[in-house]
């Protein structure tokens, strides 16, 4: 009996999530683009521009629920899938040539998320790991309630992130005549509703099955009865 009320806690705990979801949502479009001007990088065809109708989106998920009262606190190492779209590109945890530099949260007494204090997502696009400097990449960057993008930047230095992502670019270069950036595209943030506990489907017994356990435990009870004599 007991081994079957602690299976029943077993299902009832591992139906239930206690990871945090985080979706940042469009409040509107990028206020500002720089596109390239002169492409110069090959293939030509990574070159491409940001359009006014373009914005921030995304979502990304914890491994457990997002601490009380953090300010300014770094969760890059405890996210486990995030997913991010500048309108020109997606950048995505299931993309082996994604890179979660930095996160760094706030959140109110009840852990509930208030700012995304910063966020920097980049995406190799071009080369293979290790990279370099002559490798280009894509990012998509969360300050609060502003976001900015990236497109087919050239890399000034390679390294480890805040977040403990490794091989990844940690700053654009200067000046680059085939990038593409669009700035200021407002967002917010919102949690994801809270997780659902669901137990697993108690199977049904039928008739001979409950006169076959009847049997099974009247037996058992004879043998106990004996025992005891």
């Amino acid at each position: 009996m007991r081994k079957i009320l602690l299976g029943s806690v077993l299902a009832l705990v591992a139906g239930t999530s206690f990871g945090a979801t985080v979706n940042i949502t469009s409040t509107g479009n990028y206020a500002n683009l720089q596109n390239y001007t002169n492409c110069t990088t090959t293939p030509a065809s990574l070159c491409a521009n940001f359009l006014p109708t373009h914005n921030v989106t995304g979502t990304f998920s914890t491994a457990g629920a997002l601490p009380a009262n953090a300010s300014n606190l770094e969760i890059g190492s405890t996210v486990t899938s995030y997913s991010f779209s500048s309108g020109l590109d997606t950048v995505a945890s299931t993309d082996t040539n994604a890179r979660l530099n930095t996160l760094r949260i706030s959140t109110d007494a009840s852990g509930n998320i208030t700012n995304v204090n910063l966020m920097q997502a980049v995406l190799w696009v071009t080369g293979t790991a290790p990279h370099t400097t002559a490798d280009r990449f894509t990012a998509v960057i969360l300050a609060g309630a502003n976001s900015t993008s990236t497109h087919n930047s050239g890399c000034q230095n390679t390294g480890t992130g805040s977040s403990g992502v490794t091989d990844t670019c940690l700053t654009s270069t200067g000046v680059d005549t085939s990038r593409s950036t669009a700035n200021n595209a407002p967002v917010s943030y919102a949690m994801a509703a809270a997780a659902v506990t669901t137990a697993a489907p108690i199977p049904t017994v039928s008739e001979w099955g409950l006169i076959l356990m009847a049997s099974l435990l009247g037996m058992f009870g004879i043998a106990r009865l004996r025992r005891q004599r």
